[in-house]
């Protein structure tokens, strides 16, 4: 007869899968491998309570009272209990008992209930506004004042960010985040900002449609004129270009007078594309022609 491969040295017993013999129906059950594992925290081996360790659980349980002492129930409660305990709980009754839960803990019945600003991605003045007053504008919103508004980069509107744009800003305002993560109202105005993406190379390598830099006069401007293009008066909400500062004489010919409000006039995109094709106000034009002798 073969012997334990197991460490034991009995006679084998059993043959297993992979062609082992041992003298119990499972390895573990094996003498040898039986002192091994007791010190382990395998349930297998884990010991069971002696007669003086169940005098010491019952000393500690002594005098206390039980939690269901005194809870007098029904016949119907009690069929219920032993049918569940027998047979255990349907999938609809723990359907329903999770659905009483949800509505117990989400909602207004929540004892951290704050208006549900946070699954709307809505960032709090009192939360965000100590972090972001030194490099941005910021203010209450008018119509709740929980909320926080900020003024955009390009345009200059007053608007609601997301709480990731506010997370990323302040990160970049700390050092921690690649690119200064500026704050905008919309795609068209981050697209059509100087500012945007340019940390390593121009956008696109190709020529800016407008070439006015200085932004506080664009904000101004835009804000003097509604947001309004004074060309076709389509509002900022209703475009879908970008607005742009277009100077009525060219910065190269007036630079002193460059940054007068009254110098300026708001367009969108495509009336500043279309103005700049007209004779005598052509990009060619406006640039310094070389002195002839």
């Amino acid at each position: 007869m073969p012997l334990c491969e197991y460490g034991c040295g009995e006679e084998a017993k059993y043959q297993f899968k992979n062609n082992r013999h041992c003298c119990q129906n499972h390895w573990l059950k094996c003498p040898n491998q039986r002192i091994k594992q007791e010190g382990s925290n395998n349930p297998f081996y884990r010991k069971k309570h002696t007669s003086e360790s169940k005098l010491l659980v019952s000393k500690r349980n002594k005098g206390k009272i039980p939690w269901n002492l005194g809870i007098e129930r029904t016949e119907e409660e009690k069929k219920k209990i032993s049918e569940t305990t027998k047979l255990g709980m349907k999938r609809e009754d723990v359907k329903e008992k999770l659905r009483k839960k949800e509505k117990f803990l989400t909602g207004e019945k929540h004892h951290r209930w704050n208006g549900g600003y946070y699954n709307k991605s809505v960032p709090l003045y009192d939360t965000y506004s100590i972090q972001l007053y030194f490099g941005e504008e910021i203010r209450r919103n008018e119509k709740d004042s929980k909320i926080l508004e900020t003024k955009c980069t390009y345009c200059g509107i007053w608007f609601i960010p997301t709480v990731r744009e506010v997370y990323e800003r302040i990160r970049a305002l700390n050092g921690k985040n690649y690119g200064e993560q500026r704050l905008y109202c919309s795609d068209l105005c981050k697209h059509s900002c100087t500012l945007y993406h340019q940390i390593l190379y121009p956008k696109d390598h190709k020529p800016e449609t407008s070439r006015e830099v200085q932004a506080e006069l664009r904000k101004i401007r835009f804000e003097v004129d509604n947001y309004t293009c004074q060309r076709c008066k389509i509002h900022k909400d209703n475009l879908i270009v970008p607005l742009h500062c277009h100077h009525l004489e060219g910065i190269r010919w007036e630079p002193i007078e460059s940054a007068d409000v009254d110098k300026v006039i708001t367009l969108c995109e495509t009336c500043h594309l279309e103005v700049h094709q007209k004779e005598g106000c052509k990009y060619n034009d406006m640039r310094c022609q070389p002195s002839t002798p």
